[in-house]
């Protein structure tokens, strides 16, 4: 294994086709930064945001959310020693900090807070520990030696298949999802719902494997640790390609980490190049989006699609919502 600041991390969020044909922006929002902790080594925080689509200002909310969870955990590694406790209490705090500050730009901009849901996906990583937090749909998926890849919690669906649950819901502290988890995480993933049933398997309800592997793989061939703009720009290409659009006409998110060198991979994730995208999660869309047809998933007929190619070159170095 690399040393734990031997992160590489690559982030991109993507207007889907139906924003698009409307006019409107990209309302998923998307954030990483290794924080430095010169005794344990690095931190490294993700975030992913997913903007409600009947919601006119989620895009400014996922943003804030976004910016204010990385500030946030910063603020709490800094006030932290070592031998500090990771607890849910944490997860708790985060997420009511960035509630709070939804609330006060709802306030500052006399706006109703609900015109700045969004969902909200977390994860803090060290050397030896790792928090996730998790509200509304969207999948934390992370890779052990062991293990292979698998989601830390199931993206949330309410009663019926189209809702999900958002930071401004006046219930939303009774969804928040937690897990402490002290296993090597040696790759993770964060992916809006717009990549759902592309990633996770639902009649198991497991990550797709395929989806992943090829994508970590190339991430772990990049020379040097950090996050490197032409892999940015390779997985902005991918995530707006017709590979993917035929697939989902919904935002998408995605963001990968690695600590693992070109010649290492997770238990199974042997392959070496990206041959395709994997076939859409069949059996049930539940939680896969909200209401908003806007954010509807493409239509399914119950049963695997066949798959979409994406482009060679992919990662390649290359010079709607209603609440429950």
């Amino acid at each position: 294994m690399n040393e734990p600041d031997g992160w590489r991390y690559v982030h991109a969020s993507v207007a889907g086709v139906a924003h698009l044909a409307d006019g409107i922006g990209c309302q998923d929002a998307c954030a990483a930064q290794l924080l430095p902790r010169p005794a344990s080594g690095p931190v490294l925080v993700l975030a992913a945001t997913d903007g409600a689509g009947s919601a006119t200002l989620s895009g400014v909310g996922a943003e804030l959310a976004c910016q204010t969870l990385l500030a946030e955990c910063a603020a709490w590694l800094a006030a932290t020693p070592l031998d500090g406790d990771w607890t849910p209490a944490v997860a708790e705090t985060l997420f009511q900090q960035v509630r709070n500050a939804l609330e006060r730009l709802a306030t500052d901009t006399a706006q109703p807070v609900r015109e700045f849901a969004c969902t909200l996906l977390g994860a803090m990583v060290a050397a030896d520990r790792a928090l996730f937090l998790q509200i509304g749909d969207g999948a934390i998926v992370i890779g052990t030696p062991d293990e292979g890849y698998r989601p830390v919690f199931w993206p949330q669906g309410g009663e019926y298949a189209n809702e999900t649950y958002f930071v401004t819901d006046a219930g939303a502290a009774t969804h928040l999802e937690c897990a402490i988890l002290t296993e090597p995480i040696v790759e993770i993933a964060l992916l809006t719902d717009g990549l759902q049933r592309l990633a996770l398997h639902y009649r198991t309800r497991q990550a797709h494997q395929p989806f992943f592997r090829p994508l970590f793989q190339r991430l772990r061939e990049h020379p040097e640790p950090g996050c490197p703009t032409v892999l940015v720009t390779a997985l902005e290409r991918l995530l707006a390609g017709p590979a993917i659009n035929q697939r989902t006409h919904d935002d998408k998110t995605l963001i990968l980490a690695t600590r693992l060198a070109a010649t290492q991979s997770v238990e199974g994730a042997t392959d070496t190049g990206i041959d395709s995208l994997p076939p859409a999660a069949a059996s049930s869309d539940a939680g896969a989006a909200a209401t908003d047809p806007a954010r509807t998933p493409y239509p399914s007929s119950g049963e695997d699609e066949g798959e979409a190619t994406p482009p060679e070159s992919a990662l390649r170095d290359e010079s709607g919502d209603e609440a429950v």
